[in-house]
């Protein structure tokens, strides 16, 4: 319920129930990496841009699940939105890195269809999802090195922007290939929690 009010000064405010404050959140994602898509570029100013609008999803990542729990509002549906804004994050990173050539194609597709896999086995099973920690070492192990993947692309157009030499893919490609395998394992184990 979002209302107006005004407050003892005579400002008006506006009061957003917590439970969409935090769902807000989460979908603020997909537009934030929807920008840091574009900034991905070969041009120092951009990329600087690109690596603050990681650093703000990562941000509401952190705070959504965080305010989902401090005030009392953490539910089913508000885990499949912040899903959709952690796999639309994945998605967009993957896509910018490939377009960039710093992922390989066939590791990009993998990535992409791990994304769209999970999400949907998610939503299909979601009776399950109350009983998600379980599965959290895999899921945990997936997002470390998806995280590392990101550190790693940045990295590399910061270097290539500033003319440094460092061998960042294959170590990128390991790293992908490292959070595709514990994706898939998070994927099997959640499906079979009973």
């Amino acid at each position: 319920m979002t209302t107006i009010v005004r407050n003892a000064f005579g400002y008006l405010g506006i009061t957003v129930a917590p439970r969409s404050l935090v769902n807000s959140l989460s979908l603020s994602r997909i537009g934030v990496v929807l920008l840091c898509v574009v900034c991905f570029q070969r041009n120092a100013g951009l990329l600087y841009v690109s690596v603050g609008l990681c650093g703000a999803a990562l941000a509401t990542d952190i705070l959504d699940g965080y305010l989902a729990r401090r005030l009392h509002v953490d539910s089913i549906h508000g885990r499949l939105w912040d899903s959709l804004g952690d796999k639309s994050f994945y998605a967009a990173i993957i896509v910018a890195f490939n377009t960039q050539a710093f992922i390989d194609p066939l590791v990009t597709w993998a990535l992409i269809v791990r994304e769209v896999a999970l999400y949907i086995t998610r939503i299909l099973f979601v009776e399950k999802l109350p009983k998600i920690e379980r599965i959290r070492p895999s899921t945990n192990c997936h997002g470390y090195f998806m995280y590392l993947t990101i550190a790693l692309g940045l990295s590399r157009m910061y270097a290539e922007i500033h003319g440094l030499s460092f061998p960042f893919h294959p170590l990128m490609q390991v790293s992908a290939y490292a959070a595709l395998a514990f994706g898939v394992v998070s994927i099997i184990h959640f499906l079979k929690l009973k």
